[in-house]
């Protein structure tokens, strides 16, 4: 015999793959604990295991590649980081609004902490030379292809890559942009 989910299932029928073992009822711990729905009414646009694998496999590669190319020692990779830029409200009250690229490029005024919670453009750095989004249900929500392209470009960002690995949203599945002098995106791809 051996043990599967807490039970003692025969050694035969536990090395199957269509053991099917009743699942002990959890124990009710949320007595006394705020209730929190962090994302409330988009529970399900959580980001897809793809999504999160090109990100990081996107992220990886730029940071290798940066390594590579000792003229580009001072550019920095980060993932999924907050990019704080300023923006003026309708009656020129200034506040800090951000984006979160899945990647970006920039050049910090000094070397970042590995433990860099945010990116402000101006204090941390100029705006970053290169973002790039990983599109889903999610980013789509989010404006990636609408809002996102307008907001780099008014920042300065030079390069924009969008990424679709499930081909939803564009007729390829990479997209890269430049930044032309008139603040428009044109594509490199």
């Amino acid at each position: 015999q051996r043990a599967c989910f807490g039970y003692n299932v025969p050694m035969s029928t536990a090395s199957q793959l269509d053991v099917v073992a009743k699942v002990p009822e959890l124990p009710d711990f949320t007595r006394g604990i705020p209730i929190l729905f962090e994302d409330e009414g988009q529970e399900d646009l959580g980001e897809s295991e793809l999504h999160m694998l090109a990100s990081h496999i996107l992220f990886w590669g730029v940071k290798a590649h940066l390594a590579r190319r000792p003229e580009l020692r001072r550019h920095e990779a980060y993932l999924n980081l907050n990019l704080y830029y300023r923006a003026k409200e309708p009656f020129s009250k200034e506040h800090w609004a951000y984006v979160s690229p899945d990647t970006m490029v920039a050049v910090p005024f000094r070397k970042t902490r590995a433990r860099l919670k945010s990116y402000r453009i101006g204090k941390t750095g100029p705006a970053p030379v290169l973002t790039v989004e990983v599109l889903s249900e999610r980013s789509f929500q989010e404006q990636d292809l609408t809002e996102k392209p307008k907001i780099y470009a008014a920042m300065g960002v030079t390069e924009y890559i969008l990424v679709d690995p499930e081909g939803q949203f564009l007729p390829q599945e990479l997209l890269m942009m430049s930044l032309q002098r008139n603040r428009t995106w044109t594509s490199t791809s």
